[in-house]
């Protein structure tokens, strides 16, 4: 987190035109950094983390917010949520007032780039009519800090199909009265598009897993049958979990 702030401008050049002028405030965007980082290197890189998010916490200005959630396959992402591209802008404006506070040559000392592998960042946007949200359904519970991660790749020219397959996934969760939901977000920038990536709030790894089977049996064979269907139009799959991490996040105590 500590190494993609203050990103030049020339990022949203990569943005479409359309999405990159937007300010109506839905739907919600993200704009999500990760940090790959070696096993070997993991208790270093937390140790280095948890003494710069002391100064951040110390310094940092009022508004700024982001999520840390971290998982030995994905490493360590920080999720900035915003409302239009605008608080793209603002998020480079807070960071850079508060480095200046800090000063430039201590912060410089607390990096830890070394300890890192691989770094991105990328937009995603959320999909109203792609997500399922159940009455009651909140996505930021104390008790659920797994995210549970289904990354879909369309097929070339199939992104109109995969959206209206989600759809369809979403009147069946409903018509059986599913307690379980999932916000579903479009990848706007990254090197492997199109992407969309449905998230999934979970008390553990395990509790998902559960979950999942017991909402195949319920589902039963219509949903098998949507199943092959949705695969059929994906060039790839993948899934994966990370755990929201409070210690290392910048969040108003309230949430």
């Amino acid at each position: 987190m500590k190494r993609w702030m203050l990103l030049p401008l020339a990022v949203l050049m990569f943005l479409p035109a359309n999405l990159a002028a937007q300010e109506d405030a839905a739907p919600t965007w993200w704009a999500v950094f990760n940090e790959q980082v070696a096993p070997a290197n993991v208790a270093a890189f937390e140790a280095n983390s948890a003494a710069m998010h002391e100064v951040i916490l110390a310094n940092a200005p009022e508004g700024m917010v982001y999520y840390t959630l971290s998982g030995p396959e994905s490493g360590y992402s920080y999720a900035i949520p915003m409302e239009s591209m605008a608080d793209f802008m603002k998020m480079n404006e807070q960071w850079m007032g508060m480095v200046n506070q800090i000063g430039w040559e201590k912060w410089e000392e607390m990096q830890a780039s070394d300890l890192v592998e691989h770094s991105s960042m990328n937009f995603y946007v959320e999909m109203p009519d792609a997500s399922y949200h159940p009455e009651g359904y909140m996505e930021s519970l104390p008790d659920k800090p797994v995210r549970h991660y289904d990354w879909l790749y369309p097929k070339p020219g199939m992104e109109t199909e995969v959206n209206e397959m989600l759809k369809e996934w979403v009147a069946m969760y409903a018509e059986h009265g599913i307690d379980s939901g999932w916000t579903a977000y479009q990848a706007v920038t990254g090197e492997d598009l199109p992407l969309v990536v449905l998230i999934t709030p979970a008390e553990t790894a395990s509790a998902y897993y559960m979950m999942s089977e017991e909402v195949d049996e319920m589902l039963g064979e219509a949903g098998q049958e949507l199943m092959m269907k949705s695969m059929s139009m994906l060039r790839k799959f993948e899934h994966n979990e990370q755990m929201y991490r409070p210690d290392l996040s910048l969040v108003p105590d309230e949430m």
